[in-house]
């Protein structure tokens, strides 16, 4: 679990990199989009890791659940750049709603992870 909370520190650091300035203002968009879809890989691919484990970590029908959120929330990133922020955070509390006590717990730093890299989006 130590190791966890180290490579979401990390995660986080890496993630939320400053938008380079001489972007424009589409170039800009794209750069904090890819940060999110980034950290939205890494929450996905936890939950599959998880579910992979002998025995499984976490049920198949919470990594569907992470499954989708993803796809959606990608799927909204794409279509629309400029107003996805508040449907991913939506989104991101719902899935955390729906989470049992010990998923919640096990995907909890990057719940975070992505929340904080959707948070530096302004």
């Amino acid at each position: 679990m130590k190791r966890l909370l180290i490579f979401a520190a990390l995660s986080v650091t890496l993630a939320c990199a400053k938008t380079p300035p001489a972007l424009s203002l589409e170039a800009s968009v794209a750069f904090k989009a890819t940060q999110v879809v980034r950290a939205l890989d890494i929450l996905r691919d936890t939950a599959i890791a998880a579910h992979a484990q002998t025995p499984p970590l976490m049920p198949e029908a919470t990594t569907r659940q992470v499954v989708l959120y993803h796809q959606s929330t990608v799927k909204v990133i794409q279509t629309a750049p400029y107003g996805w922020r508040a449907v991913s955070e939506t989104g991101l509390n719902e899935l955390a709603g729906h989470l049992s006590p010990s998923d919640k717990a096990l995907l909890a730093p990057y719940l975070a992870l992505v929340k904080a890299v959707i948070a530096e989006v302004k």
